[in-house]
C-alpha cells in the first residue's frame, strides 16, 4: 500500500481541467475583541423571490430543456430513463396544487413526504410550496426500518401535518398505521393505502384556476417552504426552518463564484448531474435538487447509494449518463474511487464531460483525493479540481465552499457572496458563526433552541472549530478544526479532538474502513471502534459478510498496519490510538447511528455500542481487539 499514491504525486504539475471559477476576493477584518470576520469581495446575484420562480422561468423560456430523469419501472439491463421536461413540470404542478388547495393546503397545512427521490416526489413538493403549504421531507427510514416508529411519532406531534404523500402506500402501511394518520388525507403515487383516507396523485390534478395564480402571486421571501429536520444527533431533530428567501439566495450564493457565460459554454449549454441524496436532507434537496432547477439543469435521479446492496446501480447510473459535476459525501468518494480504479469504461465515461468534482456532509481524506485523482490524469491526462463544500441544515445549507482550483482536502473554503463568517475565539480555538440571507430564523416551535443557537451579534453557531489552513495567508481556506462538543478530554487532562483523529486515522488505514468512532472519554488513553468498508475489503479477503470480514485476518492485518502508520505521525497522548474493536455489522440509520450525509453520529455510535468502547479499554483485553 505504501506506494500507491507515487503516480499522483509525479502528476503534481499538471494542470487542473478548466473550471470557469470568478477570481477570489476575500476581504478579511480582526476585531479588537479577538474574532476574525471573513466576506466575499464577489457581489451576491440577485435572487429570486421564492422557489417556484425558477420552475416558471425556465418552462417559460425553454419548455422542452430536461429537469429530471428517473429509471423507468423496468429495473432490469435494459431499463431506459423517464424524463420530465420543465415546461412538463410546470403543467402538472400547476394541477397538483388545484388539488392540493382543495384539499385545505395552505401556510397552516404542511404536507409529510414520506418517499424516496422521485420525479413524483419533486412535483408534490414544489406543488405544495406553491400552495403555501411547508413541506416536511422524513427520511423514509423512519417510517420503513424502525421498530416502534418513535421518530416518526415525534416528527409527527411536533410539526403536525395536515397532509402526507408516500410514494408507495403499501410500502408505508406499516409507517402511517404507527404514526396515527387518523382522518387526514394521504396522498399516494402507487398503490392505495388501507384504513385511511386517500387519494392517488393521480386522481389529485385538477385543471388549475384562478385560485392557482393567486396562491403563487401569495409567495413571498419570507413564506416558510419546509421544515427540514435535524439528523437528531443530540436528542430528537429539530425542525429547521426555511423559508424561501434562504434556498433561493443560498444558491445564487453558489452560482455567484461561477463566471456563468463561460460555464455554459464549456457545459454546452446544461449542467448535468447524478445525484442519490436524498431529498429528506438539506444537501440532497436544497444545494443539489433545487440548485440545479436554478441552474436550468437536469438532475438524474440516482437510486443506488455506496451500500453493498445498492453500489452497483450507482455505478451503472454514473457509467450511463456524462455529467458536467458530480458532489457527493466522501462515503460515496470512497466507493466511487474503487470502482474507478477497477472499471476504464467507467472511468472514460465519468471524466468526460466533468468540470468539477465537491464533496459535503463531512470531512474526505487525502487518500480518497489522491485515488480519484490518479484516474483522472491516467483517463485525461489533466486534474480535475475536487472541492469541499460546507454548511448545515440551518445554513440551507451551503455557507463556504472552495472555488478554486484545488488538491488539498480537509478545506472548508471560504465564504460565499453575501455571507459573513465570524471566527469567535473559544478557548484556544475559533468557532465559526454565520450571518447572511440563508440563515434560517430558528426551530420551529422550539424557542429555547433557537436561542441558544445565536449569538449576542445575531450569528449562527456553527458548532465547529476552524483554522486558517495557512496563517500567513487567509485566501488559502479554511481548515475543519473539530467539532465544539466532539472534542473530549482524557483522564489526564489532555483535550482529544475526536474530528481531526477521525478523519486521519480513515485515511491513515487507507480503504479497508468507512469510518471509526473516537472513544476515551475520561480514559487514560484512545480507543476507536472501526467500521468495515466492504468494497475495498473484498480485495483483500473475497466476497464475505461484514461480519467475516471484520474477523479475517487480511483484514485485520491491513487495518493494524495503517493505524500503526498513524501512531507513528501522531505519537502524542492528544491523538494516538491505542486500541481498535472492528464491528461485526454497519452503523444503522434507523438508529441515528449514521446521518444521511453519511458520517457517524459519535455519541450515538458510543451510547448504542456501549460494551464494545467499555472492552476498549479493560486492563486484559479480549481476543478481537487491535492492541496498538
Amino acid at each position: 500500500m505504501d506506494g500507491q499514491h507515487d503516480d499522483i504525486n509525479h502528476s503534481a504539475a499538471l494542470p487542473f481541467r478548466d473550471i470557469p471559477y470568478l477570481p477570489q476576493k476575500l476581504n478579511v477584518t480582526r476585531r479588537d475583541d479577538g474574532a476574525i470576520l471573513l466576506e466575499n469581495g464577489q457581489p451576491l446575484r440577485p435572487e429570486h423571490p421564492h422557489m417556484l420562480s425558477p420552475l416558471v422561468y425556465w418552462a417559460a423560456n425553454d419548455p422542452d430543456r430536461i429537469w429530471l430523469a428517473q429509471r423507468d419501472a423496468d429495473s432490469s439491463e435494459s431499463g431506459g430513463w423517464q424524463k420530465l421536461t420543465y415546461g412538463q413540470a410546470l403543467f402538472k404542478v400547476r394541477g397538483l396544487v388545484k388539488g392540493l388547495l382543495e384539499l385545505g393546503a395552505g401556510p397552516d397545512a404542511p404536507i409529510m413526504i414520506l418517499s424516496r427521490n422521485s420525479i413524483e416526489h419533486a412535483l408534490i413538493m414544489y406543488a405544495a410550496m406553491w400552495a403555501g403549504s411547508p413541506v416536511v421531507p422524513v427520511t423514509p427510514a423512519y417510517a420503513l426500518l424502525s421498530e416502534d416508529f418513535a421518530r416518526l411519532k415525534y416528527v409527527d406531534s411536533l410539526v403536525a401535518p395536515k397532509l402526507i404523500y408516500v410514494d408507495d402506500g403499501i410500502e408505508y402501511q406499516r409507517g402511517l398505521d404507527g404514526m396515527g394518520v387518523g382522518n387526514r388525507p394521504v396522498i399516494y403515487a402507487g398503490n392505495a393505502p388501507s384504513g385511511v383516507t386517500s387519494v392517488s396523485l393521480e386522481d389529485l390534478w385538477a385543471s388549475p384556476d384562478v385560485t392557482v395564480d393567486l396562491a403563487y402571486d401569495r409567495l413571498a421571501p419570507d413564506t416558510i417552504a419546509k421544515f427540514m429536520l435535524t439528523s437528531g444527533s443530540t436528542g430528537e431533530p429539530k425542525a429547521v426552518i426555511n423559508t424561501h428567501r434562504m434556498i433561493s439566495s443560498m444558491v445564487k450564493m453558489i452560482r455567484s463564484v461561477w463566471d456563468v457565460e463561460k460555464l455554459e459554454e464549456l457545459s454546452q449549454g446544461q449542467q448535468v448531474m447524478v445525484n442519490f441524496l436524498p431529498w429528506s436532507h438539506t444537501y440532497g434537496a436544497n444545494a443539489i435538487l433545487h440548485s440545479m432547477l436554478d441552474w436550468g439543469g437536469a438532475l438524474y435521479i440516482d437510486w443506488g447509494a455506496p451500500t453493498p446492496a445498492r453500489l452497483p446501480e450507482m455505478i451503472r447510473n454514473l457509467k450511463e449518463v456524462p455529467t458536467t459535476q458530480h458532489t457527493t459525501v466522501p462515503a460515496a468518494w470512497a466507493a466511487i474511487a474503487t470502482e474507478l480504479e477497477n472499471d476504464p469504461d467507467l472511468a472514460k465515461t465519468f471524466f468526460s464531460r466533468l468540470m468539477v468534482m465537491a464533496y459535503g456532509g463531512a470531512a474526505m481524506g487525502q487518500d480518497i483525493y489522491e485515488r480519484v485523482q490518479k484516474i483522472a490524469v491516467k483517463t485525461t491526462g489533466e486534474r480535475v479540481s475536487l472541492s469541499a463544500g460546507y454548511g448545515s441544515t440551518e445554513t440551507s445549507p451551503t455557507t463556504s465552499n472552495v472555488h478554486w482550483p484545488n488538491d488539498t482536502m480537509g478545506l472548508i473554503g471560504l465564504p460565499l457572496p453575501g455571507c459573513v463568517m465570524k471566527m469567535a475565539p473559544v478557548g484556544e480555538k475559533y468557532e465559526l458563526r454565520i450571518k447572511g440571507p440563508h440563515i434560517t430564523p430558528g426551530y420551529y416551535r422550539n424557542a429555547a433552541k433557537t436561542a441558544e443557537a445565536f449569538d449576542e451579534e445575531g450569528y449562527f453557531k456553527m458548532g465547529d472549530a476552524v483554522k486558517f489552513a495557512d496563517p500567513d495567508n487567509p485566501e488559502k481556506g479554511l481548515a475543519f478544526d473539530g467539532r465544539i462538543a466532539e472534542e473530549f478530554k482524557l483522564a489526564n487532562g489532555t483535550w482529544v479532538s475526536a474530528g481531526a483523529v477521525r478523519v486521519n486515522a480513515v485515511a491513515a488505514v487507507d480503504g479497508p474502513l468507512s469510518d471509526v468512532v473516537v472513544c476515551g472519554l475520561n480514559q487514560n488513553k484512545i480507543g476507536v471502534l472501526g467500521f468495515i468498508n466492504p468494497n475495498f475489503c473484498k480485495r483483500l479477503a473475497g466476497d464475505l459478510s461484514v461480519e467475516a470480514f471484520s474477523e479475517h485476518p487480511d483484514v485485520i492485518k491491513a487495518v493494524r498496519a495503517g493505524l500503526e502508520s498513524y501512531n507513528r505521525k501522531h505519537p502524542n497522548a492528544s491523538s494516538r490510538i491505542a486500541s481498535c474493536i472492528l464491528q461485526k455489522d454497519l452503523p444503522a440509520a434507523d438508529r441515528g447511528e449514521i446521518t444521511e450525509k453519511g458520517y457517524i453520529n459519535q455519541s450515538k455510535a458510543q451510547e448504542l455500542r456501549a460494551d464494545d468502547v467499555s472492552r476498549l479499554f479493560k486492563p486484559t483485553h479480549d481476543p478481537d481487539v487491535i492492541v496498538l
